[in-house]
């Protein structure tokens, strides 16, 4: 079915692991060899536990891949339980129930004006993964924006201002520079299903 993406890899499946601390991410391959450590943007709330999505804070916790939508659209996904929530719907329906639908969410997400000025931010660069987890706050998920829908979740997304790599300015989301996180999702690295470690430290080994 459309909306799942198969995971072909043999052996351990990647790790992704974001150290809250240091804003650093660590990318391991599926034989276990570190293929990545980079500078990372975090939350601009600090280090505490995340207890809404207003508290600007990223939190910590075992996450998994819900959502893959990117400018490209060639690997978009969404979780099956998300288009059974929302198909059907009034307001979000036509965005999840196709992939086509999945193009128009990612573009309207990059239409926003968050900031007031009159131009679309593009606040998401040119990928966004959502993030899910049972125990941790990582979002609504579908909402409005000014009357526009858009997905508001935690995630690992691009970012237009590359300056924030390194630091602690996001709404909570981890942003990546552009290159890496593309290379994530082509590979499957970041593919429905597949895990993310949010911590306070670099990963164990």
């Amino acid at each position: 079915m459309w909306w799942m993406t198969a995971l072909a890899m043999a052996g351990t499946p990647p790790r992704v692991h974001v150290d809250r601390t240091a804003r650093e991410i660590w990318i391991y391959d599926a034989t276990g060899s570190l293929t990545h450590r980079t500078a990372v943007g975090v939350g601009r709330g600090g280090l505490g536990q995340k207890t809404a999505m207003s508290d600007l804070i990223t939190p910590t916790g075992t996450f998994t891949v819900d959502l893959v939508i990117s400018e490209t659209g060639t690997h978009n996904a969404i979780a099956l339980r998300h288009t059974q929530r929302w198909s059907g719907d009034a307001t979000y329906g036509h965005l999840v129930d196709s992939p086509d639908g999945l193009i128009r969410l990612y573009e309207t997400m990059s239409s926003l004006d968050f900031n007031g000025d009159g131009t679309p931010d593009r606040a998401y660069g040119t990928a966004y993964v959502g993030l899910n987890a049972t125990d941790a706050v990582t979002g609504p998920k579908m909402r409005l924006y000014r009357g526009t829908p858009y997905w508001y979740s935690i995630a690992l997304h691009g970012t237009p201002d590359p300056t924030s790599l390194g630091q602690a300015r996001s709404g909570g989301c981890v942003h990546l520079p552009a290159d890496l996180l593309q290379s994530l999702i082509t590979t499957g690295t970041l593919a429905l299903g597949q895990t993310v470690v949010i911590a306070d430290g670099p990963p164990k080994r």
